[in-house]
């Protein structure tokens, strides 16, 4: 009777739906660097987002991806977006939305843990704001004041290296 009392609580835990975040903080960093052709192939060889679609925005061909988990298109990620430098550098930009809450609070635990400094924290009229930043990203994080959705927006910074 001891086993069955024992086995019962696994079977129900067991049976729950698990979910969790279909990508982590530091995967997003290294898709941050990659062109467009290479954030395709990387997130198609992941299995967790799909592309969906994609626009010409300002000249630069930014491509949209979902989530393909247990909660589809939750989780979106933008790519595309660049500033090309005098010296002909690409800094890229990534973006990742969330409609789950908790995935951008763990992405912000994530950031720290990447060793990012907090360089600020703040709200507006619509979202919680937390602006971190090393010598090579800038990582701003917003969470809707109404719990609803999340922003993960990682920049790269021009690093100023001396050779």
């Amino acid at each position: 009777m001891k086993k069955y009392l024992f086995l019962l609580p696994l079977l129900l835990l067991g049976s729950a739906k698990m979910y969790g975040q279909s990508i982590k903080f530091d995967q997003l960093v290294n898709l941050a660097t990659l062109n467009n052709d290479a954030v395709y192939a990387t997130l198609k060889q992941g299995n967790a987002f799909k592309q969906d679609y994609l626009e010409e925005v300002d000249g630069q061909q930014m491509e949209y991806f979902n989530s393909i988990g247990a909660k589809p298109g939750s989780e979106k990620i933008a790519a595309g977006s660049f500033v090309k430098l005098y010296n002909g550098t690409v800094l890229r930009t990534l973006e990742y939305t969330s409609t789950d809450v908790q995935n951008i609070i763990n992405m912000a635990g994530q950031a720290k843990r990447y060793g990012l400094d907090l360089l600020f924290r703040g709200v507006d009229e619509t979202d919680n704001i937390y602006l971190y930043s090393n010598s090579l990203y800038m990582v701003n994080i917003r969470i809707r004041r109404d719990q609803t959705m999340g922003v993960v927006e990682i920049k790269q910074k021009e690093y100023l290296g001396l050779e």
